[in-house]
């Protein structure tokens, strides 16, 4: 029923895991993980034709460059900011070979 509900209003719940967002003082906040809920792109637009984007370029350019359509609007309507990551969850060693039977193994060949 909320899928149904979220397509009919054109609606998508979308996870950031490096949100910047700024304050009413101008400060800015972030990056933090957040849930976000957008408005996904009108499939009937007659600019983007429902991608949410217009390619547009410049004579004697290899690749268009994008630009947001007006029916897909990237800020968020509402957002649900998440904790971080624990410090201790951190990973600060690198990883142990799985490879390698010696545990206090710190070699980089590789096993072949």
């Amino acid at each position: 029923m909320i899928r149904r509900l979220m397509a009919r209003h054109r609606l998508a719940v979308r996870y950031w895991s490096a949100w910047v967002s700024t304050s009413p003082r101008g400060r800015q906040t972030g990056p933090r993980p957040i849930l976000a809920l957008h408005r996904t792109p009108d499939p009937n637009c007659p600019d983007c034709e429902g991608r949410g984007e217009l390619a547009y370029g410049v004579q004697g350019q290899d690749e268009p460059e994008y630009s947001d359509c007006h029916c897909a609007p990237f800020l968020p309507l509402a957002y649900l900011r998440l904790p971080k990551r624990p410090a201790w969850l951190h990973r600060r060693h690198p990883a142990h070979d799985c490879w390698c039977a010696d545990p206090a193994c710190t070699h980089h060949e590789p096993p072949f």
